[in-house]
């Protein structure tokens, strides 16, 4: 099995079909489905058993206790198969139908690699488009060989785990996600594993990853609940003189973000 494309779900019905429709059109053809469910009440479940129903042989289903998304992508990993692996949250999809294709090619034309990172069509709730990211032209062209490269990965959380392609093996070999961080658990891998494996960043759209900012007020307060978290990362990697550049550019960021009034 090439890929292994891991969901996970909760209560997703809202969004789900997007989802699939984008895995079900890819021309590239081996690959697996995996869903990871938290208890979903809301439909989420007959949906994808429908899905499994029509390619039983592609598509998994499993559910667990939900015990946070962190949780959920670790148990992901471990039911699934495929050499490298993907996670597309359930209210994301797939940029067009040759992303796998796309990838397949680069992934054999660079066969060294344990991870790429691609780029992310960021969309709002109802699908407008807010940004491609990363959004900077620096961040675009950085690979396991750019010592920069390798130390702006600490200081800047710039790598969309929805735009992430990484071998089974490496999750073997370091470990998962942290399951003790509610979110921004992945900067923590990219961090843990970036002087240890061989990565590059592939300058193609992967994914479409929806945010949800309909309240501005609960906008705020995830944004705050991230910028906690990651700080709490950098601290674990970053040294006595990173650690406060980084909490620097961190206060930029959230200042230009309107998280800190």
């Amino acid at each position: 099995m090439r890929f292994s494309i891991i969901t996970c779900t909760k209560n997703s019905a809202k969004y789900l079909a997007d989802n699939i429709a984008s895995v079900k059109a890819q021309s590239f053809g081996d690959y697996e489905h995996v869903f990871i469910d938290g208890n979903s009440s809301d439909g989420t479940v007959e949906m994808i058993k429908k899905y499994q129903a029509e390619a039983p042989d592609k598509n998994k289903f499993f559910q667990f206790e939900p015990k946070g998304i962190s949780a959920a992508m670790n148990r992901g990993v471990e039911k699934s198969s495929g050499e490298f692996l993907i996670h597309l949250h359930s209210d994301d999809s797939f940029y067009d139908n040759k992303v796998l294709a796309d990838v397949d090619n680069f992934l054999r034309s660079n066969s060294e690699l344990d991870w790429i990172y691609g780029l992310s069509n960021t969309v709002e709730y109802d699908g407008r488009r807010i940004m491609v990211w990363p959004n900077k032209p620096f961040l675009h062209f950085h690979n396991y060989k750019s010592a920069w490269g390798r130390w702006l990965m600490k200081m800047i959380t710039f790598v969309p785990h929805q735009s992430v392609f990484i071998r089974k093996s490496v999750f073997e070999k370091f470990g998962g996600f942290d399951e003790t961080l509610t979110n921004r658990m992945d900067p923590d891998l990219w961090m843990r594993i970036t002087n240890k494996t061989r990565w590059s960043f592939f300058h193609r759209i992967i994914c479409n990853f929806r945010v949800h900012s309909e309240g501005d007020s609960s906008s705020r307060v995830n944004l705050k609940r991230n910028l906690k978290n990651i700080e709490i990362v950098q601290k674990r990697y970053l040294n006595f003189i990173e650690y406060p550049l980084a909490r620097f550019i961190n206060w930029i960021r959230a200042k230009r973000n309107k998280v800190i009034r």
